[in-house]
């Protein structure tokens, strides 16, 4: 799917080649040409046929066969000429059942066809096991000098002092929102690291991964994901953590507070834990260096999109993304670049050249940065990293990930979610802890805190706050329209039924306004992707793991970062005037929704700015402010420093020893390249000349910085986002028991459910639960145009609550 470019192509200045032919040549060459193209269309039907009853020959013959994967979706291309493109036709999940579902004919760019070529979703490459066991003595021996690891580093933070509150780093540590109870296994897989790190002394491993080593059984303490699986309760609705959703692996897919999935075997410098590192055993080059030569800002805006695209993108991330951080101790924020504190080993602060073209300024040479939390994987081996959030697309950002923060958001009366009401108006609830790194003492002294969510980030910026708003706001209306549909439904029947409908409408919003800007329509139809019109699916595999891949959350769904323009529109519908706030002005600054008419306000915004394109470049005011404030220290400019979001994500992508760039472009199906020379023209042609110079090997790129400078070719995504993304998705609605489509009867929707839920669009949702917006454009991703223009939200399509009454 191609999309409107920032500018119009205009007809090139070149003088034209005039040849004249007689009119019996012209004659000749007519025929002859018409004579050539029915040859070449005979031996294409001819071809054709041939191909298809073969396909159909070996389909039978599988449906027939016992070695047939029913859950493998297997690509069955057919290239059929069509000017510059190829139509692709493919045959996916088929059922031992009989029933198939048949990839529909549909355009793909040259570019993308090795990404078709493959099976989907991606087979993953696994960890290498050890090649030998270790005696049970040395395992012993191991064990004990990993908890004296432990319980030195335990001494170690006892001594430190935690960051300073009001500092950009805190904001940043409390933004990654790491809970209570992660500290415990967090503390238990770096005792099973060390461990590792002795029994395998002898057998010194630069780079990679070491491989996966024997279970641990029960040497450190180990969550329950590390025991027996327990049988699952029948239940028409999901739990809380997205336990028991894959009935063969109850406590791990898709689970809160499990490991993220690795696709590549880890790269670590030590083949363990440490950073990557070059190809050479060199330090790589320090993530600001590459974030000021490569990731510069730039001004051009994309002329399709609205900041509303990277607002959804940044609320399902939320979702199904929340990568714990290393703590001190009682949970503190760790201080990595004050020299006088006792080292601790998860800091890993990004260097800053003394002439940094912004931090100079401010005599800065260290940004702060710890690393992500390890989990317990329950076998000795190499890190792994943890995510906290449930995998699946469940509103979880909307209930929270435990039955606690569930509990603590219910009112347990007539199924609602408590709210804050302020003279008539519905906010969420207030966070009163002084520490969460978005409540200041200014507004704590007039009345006004931040709120409270199903996700702790949700105070990160307004757009995001506001979009946490309208959602709880949505889940009270449906759960009162249903109470009126059905007054014999206790609190619990009314919560949960209007949680399911929220989750399903986030799932519709997701795969039919979202994503197909982000894939491509065509991406989406060839790979199973696209909704249902009508009826009921049958894509859901027990065998397809839901999981979040690592790389897609340390690196690859960080691509939206690029979209954020510097300044927001803010824009005042009664008076028609337009202003102006910096970006970094929004963050951890929720505070506009107090007053009257400010989530409107906020609504508008993200509707009418438009966002930058998806490339290398990001705002400074990401690069350079990041979570900043002023001060009033006469010693230092009115506006100190604040982080570069970009150092981070590069910084985060080594932390978690993701593969370089090249790995991942192989495990697309492309072909990997040796050399910076083979990426002429895959990378474009300013990123390219800036990648070959400050990186040293080409298999020392990092992920983020190689993927974002792909040429688009058209498209929102270069090949490689387009493939690692598409695959994530699929895994999260393939591989969801509780997808909203579902066929089973027992945990999904009525035919006239459905059909409800599919009238559902994020305009129609922001409309029905912001009483002062008057108009929105249907879709409100996209700029308001001739093909999307304003319309009154009462023309808005809302689904009709009836198929809910018993």
């Amino acid at each position: 799917m191609e999309r409107p470019g920032t500018s119009s192509e205009r007809t090139p200045l070149v003088q034209p080649t005039y040849v004249f032919e007689s009119s019996i040549t012209r004659r000749y060459r007519k025929r002859l040409k018409n004579c050539q193209c029915a040859i070449c269309v005979t031996i294409l039907v001819l071809l054709s046929i041939i191909l298809l009853v073969t396909v159909s020959y070996n389909l039978a013959e599988d449906f027939n066969g016992d070695d047939f994967d029913n859950d493998t979706i297997l690509p069955i291309v057919i290239p059929v000429a069509n000017g510059s493109k190829l139509n692709m036709v493919g045959i996916g999940n088929l059922k031992s059942s009989g029933n198939r579902t048949v990839y529909n004919l549909t355009s793909i760019e040259p570019n993308l066809l090795p990404i078709m070529n493959k099976k989907w979703p991606l087979e993953e490459t696994p960890t290498a096991p050890w090649p030998t066991t270790p005696p049970a003595a040395d395992i012993s021996a191991a064990v004990s000098r990993g908890n004296a690891a432990l319980a030195a580093q335990q001494r170690a933070e006892a001594a430190r002092t935690a960051l300073g509150r009001n500092t950009p780093a805190h904001r940043a540590q409390r933004a990654a929102a790491t809970a209570v109870d992660v500290k415990p296994m967090a503390d238990a897989a770096y005792a099973a690291e060390e461990a590792t790190k002795v029994l395998v002394n002898g057998s010194p491993h630069r780079g990679g991964s070491i491989g996966r080593g024997p279970a641990t059984n029960g040497h450190f303490q180990e969550p329950p994901y590390c025991r027996d699986t327990p049988g699952c309760p029948a239940s028409k609705f999901r739990s809380q953590d997205g336990s028991c959703n894959n009935l063969a692996n109850p406590l791990r897919w898709g689970v809160s507070r499990t490991p993220f999935r690795r696709v590549l075997p880890a790269d670590y410098g030590d083949g363990i834990s440490s950073p990557r590192r070059g190809v050479n055993g060199s330090a790589l080059p320090s993530a600001r260096d590459i974030s000021v030569t490569v990731h510069r800002p730039s001004y051009a805006h994309d002329i399709s999109f609205t900041v509303m695209l990277a607002v959804w993108g940044q609320f399902i991330d939320h979702d199904i993304t929340a990568t714990a951080l290393s703590k001190g101790e009682n949970g503190t924020s760790l201080s990595c670049c004050d020299p006088s504190q006792p080292p601790h080993p998860a800091c890993f602060p990004v260097p800053l050249d003394a002439e940094d073209p912004f931090y100079q300024d401010y005599h800065v040479t260290c940004m702060e940065f710890v690393r992500s939390a390890p989990a317990p994987t329950c076998h000795f081996g190499p890190r792994e990293q943890m995510n906290q959030a449930t995998a699946y697309l469940d509103a979880s950002t909307v209930y929270g990930c435990s039955s606690s923060r569930a509990a603590q958001l219910r009112t347990f009366s007539g199924g609602l979610l408590r709210m804050l009401v302020v003279e008539g108006r519905e906010l969420l609830p207030q966070s009163m802890d002084p520490n969460d790194g978005c409540n200041t003492d200014e507004m704590n002294a007039k009345g006004r805190y931040c709120f409270e969510t199903g996700d702790d980030r949700a105070n990160e910026n307004l757009h995001l706050t506001t979009m946490h708003l309208v959602w709880a706001r949505q889940h009270n209306r449906i759960a009162n329209i249903l109470s009126t549909l059905n007054p014999s439904w206790d609190d619990e029947r009314l919560y949960q039924e209007s949680r399911k409908i929220v989750g399903a409408q986030m799932q519709h919003i997701s795969y039919n306004e979202f994503l197909p800007l982000v894939l491509g329509n065509d991406v989406m139809w060839a790979l199973n992707l696209s909704l249902l019109p009508t009826g009921h699916s049958n894509s859901y595999s027990p065998r397809v793991d839901a999981s979040m891949a690592n790389h897609f959350s340390a690196a690859v769904f960080r691509f939206a970062h690029t979209l954020l323009p510097g300044l927001i529109h803010s824009f005042d519908a009664d008076t028609g005037s337009v202003d102006y706030i910096h970006l970094h002005e929004m963050l951890f600054n929720p505070y506009m929704l107090y007053r009257e008419t400010g989530a409107r306000k906020s609504v508008y915004s993200a509707m009418n700015t438009p966002v930058h394109g998806v490339d290398p470049h990001v705002t400074e005011e990401l690069s350079n402010h990041l979570f900043e404030r002023p001060t009033t220290n006469s010693s230092l400019p009115a506006h100190p420093c604040g982080l570069d979001l970009v150092s981070l994500n590069i910084q985060r992508g080594r932390d978690h020893g993701l593969p370089p760039y090249p790995a991942w472009r192989e495990h697309c199906g492309f072909q990997r390249p040796k050399t910076f020379g083979e990426l002429k023209g895959v990378l474009n042609e300013v990123s390219w000349q800036r990648i070959s110079t400050i990186y040293s090997h080409v298999d020392d790129i990092d992920l983020y910085t190689g993927a974002l400078a792909e040429e688009p070719n058209g498209r929102l995504l270069g090949p490689t986002l387009t493939c690692l993304i598409a695959d994530q998705f699929l895994r999260i609605k393939v591989g969801d028991r509780f997808w909203y489509e579902t066929e089973d009867e027992s945990s999904g929707f009525t035919i006239e459910q459905l059909t409800e839920i599919r009238k559902t669009t994020l305009a129609s949702v922001i409309c029905a639960n912001e009483q002062l917006l008057a108009q929105a454009q249907p879709r409100v991703m996209e700029l308001v145009g001739e093909t999307n223009p304003l319309v009154a939200c009462t023309e808005l399509p809302q689904p009709v609550w009836d198929p809910w009454k018993e």
